[in-house]
């Protein structure tokens, strides 16, 4: 741009202000031209994955000020793309990524994006004053326009994520016991001769195909942080938490050699606890019983749930 005079007034630590906000929003926009059907959406900002990467390294005041002078549509690109893509589902790893990196828990993150979407809203405004329309188009706000009806649609080839149905807060001891329960019944074998197993197979959310997204989602949970579980979530782990308890209970357990999967308590837990310390059995079907009962006293009209003990019911009957 032939005229840059507007960049004297950016306050001399103005990198430091945005570089959050920058950081945040390069990988948002990263996550977005990712995706195959976001060709469009690089054709009208001549972005690609590789050149926010490369913007993405601007780490001074002055490395800032050389790419406003220089190549002021591309981070103006890169704060659009990144400010569009931060308000919806899409950029739902690269949030849990950032709060696992920076470890901050979900009120801290949700701070974070606020400040970060209002900065860079703040910041496209002032470049859209100063900065010409590209070739070819009538104006800078125009062209955003365009991007935005572009970003529309590719969102419409998206599936409507599911609503939240619960938000819970574990203890180490319970968000382990969730995992280990997946875990087992996602390695269970595909073909066994056990009727019990072969039910197990036969229950669509305990696929491991559908398990999967799941497991990686608790993964990525930390103890005390705010878990929150879509209605399809729950079913998976009503259904999953049942099917290893009963693993635990009876003679499938021993066929498969897993007596050793489940930690015991330890010293101190044993000296913590009044009564005479509860067996790996007793400990595990109380975890499970404390969850399931939760989960059909909490949801007592659900069809989803009804559904799913149905089944857990039908797979007793296999025991």
């Amino acid at each position: 741009m032939s005229d840059a005079t507007w960049l004297h007034a950016l306050p001399a630590d103005f990198y430091d202000q945005l570089a959050h906000c920058l950081s945040l929003h390069g990988m948002a926009a990263a996550e977005l031209l990712s995706q195959p059907e976001a060709h469009r959406l690089g054709k009208l900002t001549a972005l690609s994955t590789s050149k926010v990467q490369e913007l993405n390294s601007i780490q001074t005041q002055e490395q800032l000020l050389h790419s406003l002078r220089t190549e002021p549509l591309a981070l103006y690109y890169l704060l659009l793309l990144g400010r569009l893509t931060l308000e919806t589902s899409l950029a739902v790893p690269v949030l849990a990524y950032v709060q696992k990196q920076m470890r901050v828990d979900q009120q801290q993150l949700d701070y974070l994006k606020t400040y970060c979407l209002e900065l860079s809203g703040a910041f496209l405004n002032t470049l859209e004053e100063h900065l010409p329309a590209p070739t070819g188009v009538a104006s800078l706000g125009l062209h955003r326009l365009h991007i935005e009806e572009a970003f529309t649609k590719l969102l419409a080839t998206y599936p409507t994520p599911a609503p939240a149905a619960a938000n819970l807060r574990l203890s180490e001891p319970q968000l382990q016991m969730l995992r280990l329960a997946l875990l087992l019944v996602h390695s269970l074998p595909a073909t066994a001769d056990h009727p019990f197993l072969q039910a197990v197979g036969k229950l669509t959310h305990l696929q491991p195909e559908a398990l999967e997204p799941l497991i990686e989602h608790l993964g990525r949970v930390r103890a005390q942080e705010q878990l929150t579980l879509t209605m399809p979530e729950l079913v998976q782990l009503y259904q999953g938490m049942q099917v290893c308890g009963m693993i635990f209970v009876s003679d499938v357990m021993s066929r498969l050699g897993l007596e050793d999967a489940f930690p015991t308590l330890s010293e101190a837990e044993n000296a913590a606890t009044e009564a005479a310390p509860v067996s790996n059995r007793q400990a595990v079907g109380e975890m499970v019983s404390g969850f399931t009962h939760w989960v059909q006293h909490t949801f007592p009209e659900s069809e989803e749930i009804q559904q799913a003990r149905q089944e857990i019911l039908a797979l007793a009957d296999t025991l």
